[in-house]
């Protein structure tokens, strides 16, 4: 058994590979709106869920035609909560992504959001339009349902259940 791992664009590498020739995809795209890597039309940056949505569409659009007809395919995606702005926790690191800057509003001395070049604003620097504060965004079924949308049958859903996660702070 061969493993082949590949590093670089997902289009230019996705290019390289004969028809019909993987058995088995496992993929973690990057989650919508978390990180910023530095490189110019990276995924995971599209302003809006939709945005992001439709360029892993767009990936396992390739994907179909590299999979063998009796390969599988398998996507870990993650979620996150929409909300109005704030540092989530104080801390101005890379967890508020999207090219996000801290917005100092009134005078008051204090971060009122986090507020992206679009003027969009939640804990990740991203906003989809129709979304409450607090949201649950629920991208991994949204792109479930995109997939099947675009052909792909989604067999099953594996819960990655976390025992001791990363701790967020939160005051409600």
């Amino acid at each position: 058994m061969a493993v082949d791992i590949r590093i670089g664009d997902v289009f230019e590498e996705l290019a390289k590979i004969p028809d019909e020739s993987i058995n088995c995809v496992v993929t973690s795209p990057p989650y919508w709106g978390l990180r910023d890597y530095g490189i110019d039309g990276q995924i995971g940056l599209e302003p809006t869920l939709q945005g992001y949505i439709a360029s892993i569409v767009r990936v396992f659009d390739e994907l179909k035609r590299v999979l063998a007809k009796d390969g599988t395919a398998w996507l870990n995606c993650g979620d996150s909560y929409c909300s109005v702005g704030g540092l989530h926790d104080g801390r101005e690191d890379n967890q508020r992504g999207v090219g996000a800057k801290a917005i100092w509003r009134n005078g008051s001395g204090r971060a009122d959001g986090i507020v992206d070049e679009r003027g969009q604003r939640n804990r990740n620097g991203t906003r989809a339009a129709g979304f409450k504060p607090k949201d649950l965004c629920m991208v991994p079924n949204r792109l479930a349902i995109a997939l099947q949308d675009a052909g792909w049958w989604v067999r099953s859903e594996i819960i990655w259940s976390k025992p001791n996660p990363m701790p967020e702070s939160v005051t409600d």
